[in-house]
């Protein structure tokens, strides 16, 4: 009875398949891992089964492009119409694959091929005793391509896939209890006959023991990070907190709770006894939110501003551009081509969007936008600090009219003006208010004594002459008579004259210039 409750059979994940063509696969113990409805479903099969991953089906596709144009010879019968014109479209990925391009990868990848149909187990489409391995591809009546799985396969993908989800969960993120929590979630009955507690010499909880045979280890606060937004109020990992010897994890406490700190399909994903198809909920997932934010997802579903790429009817080539405008019913759109540096008016059909390697997604996140509080708030700072800044203004002002020395001028403040008009009975008489007069204090003219060479004499040996300057500053002129500064001896002054003033100054000795 025991063995019975620990032994578990690996399943998918869900509650049923809803197609019957699925539920006679599993009769069979065969898996349908279904792909993603869009024309490179045959290369994301080719991909997962030959590199483990769907990511490269947009290489297979030009491997299988590059192969095909080498094997001329092999492929060309089987194309009716220009074989180098449906390679060109082979390349685009709104085009579908078809089973000539299956059996152009089998060889190429040297795999043979086993075809599965609806309520078939299958037939051999490709048999090489030379090709090691074997591919199992389920093609629909539509034309659309699946993989097929074994049992032992889905099992080593559940361990892989539960050890790599453990490696983020547990090792990275350091939840506590993690395995504790995806049994809860999962098999709720195991905690139902009851449980034990594991205690280590200290006293510490170390591992929880089932009735059914199952154990648990416990994990330590200084080994994980809490859950909770605020860890300082989590008892377990904030010591400063005391409920008492024995305390749960911030996740067993949301477990007893009936609130699921970890989504179920997480859960899922670190069961080692459970397959889920991450990368079609992934895929599935993110069409719904390019939809819902009506962003671009690297699709033949244009929008503006995309970098996509366009085809040139001139050459058949594919160039870079970005869109301009597109017209409402989508026959043709303005777009700048980066090769060319200008724009132009292509039709909507000869877009095509860039390789996955060079898409860049468009930001799904919301803007994030300002309450009303807030913004009253930033409003009132604003003004506090404007008004801040022109009081500290008007005290520059202030401290400067009083720490000037030179002399001051009673301003008598200017009347205001009043302005009469012709006396109307719906006139009255405006009146101009006075504007703030500020006085300033009147530049002055600092003089300084320049030694400058004086030309030789006539007799004599040679002397210098000396000079004081008048630096006449902007403004009104205000003329200061500068002190006596005695020439050295031997040396003759130099007469200076102050032009433009009803004052002439001049040396010692020297005659009056006349009048100018």
């Amino acid at each position: 009875m025991m063995s019975e409750v620990l032994q578990r059979s690996v399943s998918i994940g869900s509650k049923g398949a809803p197609d019957p063509v699925d539920h006679f696969l599993e009769r069979h113990l065969l898996y349908r891992k279904h792909m993603v409805m869009d024309p490179s479903c045959l290369f994301r099969v080719i991909a997962e089964q030959v590199y483990d991953s769907q990511m490269l089906h947009h290489e297979v596709r030009m491997e299988c492009v590059r192969y095909m144009f080498r094997k001329r010879r092999s492929f060309r019968r089987f194309v009716s119409g220009d074989y180098d014109e449906y390679l060109w479209q082979l390349e685009l990925a709104r085009t579908p694959g078809t089973m000539l391009e299956l059996r152009a990868l089998a060889h190429l990848y040297r795999r043979n091929i086993i075809i599965y149909k609806p309520f078939d187990l299958g037939r051999l489409v490709i048999d090489r005793k030379d090709y090691p391995e074997t591919l199992r591809i389920f093609v629909s009546n539509r034309g659309h391509f699946d993989s097929v799985l074994e049992k032992s396969d889905i099992e080593m993908a559940a361990i892989a896939q539960a050890v790599a989800f453990k490696m983020l969960y547990k090792h990275f993120f350091r939840l506590p209890d993690i395995d504790f929590a995806v049994e809860w979630m999962l098999y709720p009955e195991t905690f139902r006959w009851g449980t034990d507690l594991e205690f280590d010499p200290l006293g510490n909880v170390i591992r929880l023991l089932c009735r059914n045979g199952r154990s648990f280890k416990l994990d330590r606060p200084e080994n994980t990070r809490c859950i909770l937004a605020n860890y300082r109020e989590c008892p377990f990992h904030n010591p400063n907190i005391k409920l008492g010897r024995y305390m749960m994890s911030c996740m067993r406490r949301f477990l007893e709770r009936n609130r699921p700190p970890i989504s179920y399909m997480t859960a899922k994903s670190l069961d080692p006894y459970m397959y889920r198809n991450v990368e079609l909920s992934c895929l599935n997932k993110d069409i719904r939110e390019g939809n819902n934010s009506n962003v671009y997802k690297g699709d033949y579903d244009f929008k503006v501003g995309a970098k996509c790429q366009v085809e040139l009817e001139a050459k058949r080539q594919l160039s870079v551009c970005h869109i301009q405008a597109i017209n409402e019913d989508k026959s043709s759109c303005l777009v700048f081509v980066e090769g060319q540096g200008k724009f132009q008016d292509v039709p909507y059909k000869n877009l095509h969007p860039p390789p996955p390697s060079e898409f860049q997604p468009w930001d799904c996140q919301p803007k994030k936008r300002f309450s009303r509080n807030r913004r009253n708030q930033l409003r009132r700072i604003k003004r506090q600090r404007q008004k801040e800044q022109w009081q500290r203004q008007m005290n520059q002002r202030q401290d400067f009219k009083e720490t000037d020395p030179g002399p001051k001028k009673q301003s008598q403040p200017t009347p205001p003006v009043k302005c009469q008009v012709e006396s109307r009975p719906d006139q009255q008489i405006s009146t101009v208010p006075s504007v703030p007069q500020f006085s300033t204090p009147p530049p002055q003219a600092i003089p300084r004594p320049v030694f400058l060479p004086a030309p030789p004499p006539l007799f004599g040996p040679p002397g210098i002459m000396t000079h004081q300057l008048m630096i006449r500053p902007p403004g009104p002129i205000f003329y200061v008579t500068p002190p006596r500064v005695e020439a050295p001896t031997g040396l003759m002054p130099l007469p200076f004259v102050v032009r433009n003033s009803s004052v002439m100054i001049n040396s010692v000795n020297e005659p009056k210039p006349p009048p100018t």
